[in-house]
């Protein structure tokens, strides 16, 4: 597990395309009761992120974004 800094280039693309998906209704952030997505590392293959309690479930949710060298590492 790496753990990339803000300065990364796949930083902003990572939060951009947690906006996109449904449950998040482009929100990136979601916060919720003081909690909000939260990064929690990128493996090879995937940025790992957590919300402990979204908005729209009232639960946690996982979220596993897959990184750009992946898509192209199986071609």
């Amino acid at each position: 597990m790496e753990y990339l800094d803000v300065s990364h280039p796949e930083w902003a693309r990572m939060w951009d395309e947690l906006s996109l998906y449904k449950i998040n209704g482009g929100d990136h952030l979601c916060i919720n009761g003081g909690q909000c997505w939260e990064y929690m590392g990128s493996t090879l293959d995937h940025h790992h992120l957590r919300h402990a309690c979204h908005p729209a479930t009232g639960r946690a949710e996982y979220i596993y974004i897959e990184r750009a060298r992946a898509a192209v590492g199986w071609a």
